[in-house]
């Protein structure tokens, strides 16, 4: 029999039950950053940034390395890239694997701008670098370097919240010009004027003599796009150049931010003017510039200067980023399931309003057709088996589909059409846009057929998605017939044999009634469903 234990205190008290220590969860290690690389395959340089990638810190550079290359000369002289130097690219190239190798490096995107982009054997140039190194080269438009270069300002974009501010990505064959409020990017548009381009439209030679003419073209191109800042006081000018970061960096004036710098607008006016009367021997000498180098500084200073006398900014802002920074942070966004083109959603639709208003469009029956198309997307998306991407193609078509009425009423949908194919929509590639085109072409009485070379141009799939998006994009159009905007509300029901259109309206529905057959039939053809409208009364 056990014994119990005596209680010394005199008193019969309970044992006391042991309260279970409370353990503190363990927490699971961090995964390890994901590394990313990014490689550009510039005018005079081909370029490689390792970073790595985790969601606390974002990204963080790790190497870079740059190798010249003279793509720039051989397009912008020859037209074509020329075998010796597509040889050196390979070369290049299979050195950067070797370090990826090294790094273990998983994620990787090659993409090259304006000077392969326009050589003539740009085909030749993908496939042999396919060929010898395994590495499929992107060809990247004048839109979607607008679209990586906004992505490589957004740490400084947060720095001047509600003011205007004019951003140039100053690179070796074009130049993109960005206006930006805040973190919005309000007007955006790619130019043919760069560094790499300028030198080489005029030779080699001294700086004496070919600086007027730099400053002539330079100027004539400028001009060109005073209606992008003139409108709106920027008050802040932020440039992304390395040639003229590097040359800038150490001047007794500028005033540190972090990685940037600042320069007063007028002190920056005279130090360039003073170089002009410089030869490049001396050009080096002031800058610390070996000679292929103050090649590309001499006309980046001709640039700057032209926009400088253009503007009435006080200072500029040097930024060290440029669009390599902008590709590492789109691959992160992909490497974290998100589609950087969706990222950018805000930033496409509202530089399609601003084509718009170029264009002078109805801006009212642009935002109704926008409102009634999404709304019927949303409801037959999955029918159709549309994604995030269509829905943004459909809201761009949405807001432009009208444009060419500025040519002309009549046939005012192909006019439409090529105004979006050659207008500068920040964000969207050449693919997107043609696909945008067609999708405008045929919101009027027209069906796609094999009569249209450009529609029968596309993939299937792609005709396919044109023949669904127009014929949303149709639908919503007949619903604001008149552009009186008197549906005030639409709510969409899908049965299985009818899709029915309720409108809450003020008015009468029978002119959209009239015109609902000849509108709702590319919808009805691709769905298999009957367009039914019904009309709500609104008190």
């Amino acid at each position: 029999m056990a014994v119990k234990p005596k209680n010394t205190t005199g008193e019969d008290k309970p044992a006391r039950a042991k309260t279970p220590r409370k353990r503190t969860p363990r927490r699971k290690p961090a995964p390890p950053p994901e590394l990313v690389a990014g490689i550009d395959i510039g005018s005079t340089a081909a370029r490689m940034a390792v970073a790595e990638m985790s969601p606390d810190t974002g990204i963080r550079m790790i190497e870079e390395l740059n190798q010249p290359v003279s793509t720039g000369a051989d397009t912008y002289r020859h037209g074509r890239i020329l075998p010796e130097t597509l040889r050196s690219i390979c070369r290049v190239m299979e050195n950067f694997l070797i370090l990826l190798d090294d790094y273990g490096v998983e994620h990787r995107r090659a993409v090259a701008s304006s000077s392969v982009r326009e050589a003539d054997n740009r085909e030749i140039v993908i496939d042999r670098i396919r060929h010898e190194t395994g590495v499929e080269l992107e060809i990247l438009d004048a839109f979607e370097e607008s679209r990586l270069a906004y992505r490589a300002l957004q740490p400084w974009l947060g720095k001047n919240p509600h003011g205007y501010s004019l951003a140039l990505n100053l690179g070796g064959g074009s130049t993109e010009i960005m206006l930006l409020r805040g973190g919005d990017l309000q007007v955006g548009g790619a130019r043919r004027l760069g560094t790499s381009r300028l030198f080489h439209a005029i030779g080699r030679g001294s700086s004496h003599g070919k600086g007027e003419i730099l400053k002539t073209l330079t100027a004539n191109i400028v001009n060109s796009t005073r209606e992008v800042y003139q409108e709106y006081h920027a008050a802040q000018f932020m440039l992304i150049n390395r040639v003229l970061y590097r040359a800038f960096r150490s001047d007794p004036r500028a005033e540190r931010h972090e990685a940037d710098f600042v320069l007063p607008a007028d002190y920056l006016r005279e130090r360039l003017k003073n170089a002009y009367t410089l030869g490049n021997l001396e050009i080096g000498e002031l800058f610390n510039f070996g000679l292929s180098d103050v090649e590309v500084l001499v006309p980046a200073m001709l640039i700057l200067d032209c926009f400088l006398d253009a503007t009435d900014v006080r200072e500029i802002t040097f930024t060290n980023t440029d669009m390599l920074t902008g590709l590492l942070a789109e691959m992160a966004l992909a490497v974290r399931g998100e589609k950087p083109i969706m990222a950018f959603h805000r930033q496409i639709v509202r530089s399609a309003r601003a084509v718009g208003e170029k264009f002078t469009y109805d801006r009212a029956h642009s935002r109704a057709v926008t409102e009634y198309s999404l709304r019927i997307f949303e409801t037959m998306a999955d029918d159709l088996d549309l994604d995030d991407h269509d829905r943004l193609l459909l809201e761009v078509a949405a807001v432009l589909h009208d444009i060419g009425m500025y040519i002309a009423e009549r046939r005012h949908h192909q006019h439409s059409s090529y105004l979006v194919k050659w207008s500068d929509i920040v964000g969207l590639n050449e693919a997107d846009r043609m696909l945008v085109a067609q999708i405008v072409y045929f919101h009027r009485e027209e069906l796609p057929s094999a009569d249209h070379a450009q529609f029968m141009a596309l993939s299937p799939d792609d005709r396919m998605r044109v023949r669904k998006l127009a014929g949303i994009l149709r639908l919503a159009d007949v619903i604001d017939r008149g552009h009186r905007q008197s549906v005030k509300e639409l709510r969409v029901e899908r049965t299985d044999e009818r899709l029915y259109l309720h409108l809450q309206t003020t008015g009468d529905i029978g002119i959209i009634a009239d015109a609902l057959p000849a509108k709702a039939d590319l919808l009805e053809d691709v769905c298999g469903l009957k367009v039914v409208i019904r009309r709500e009364v609104r008190v």
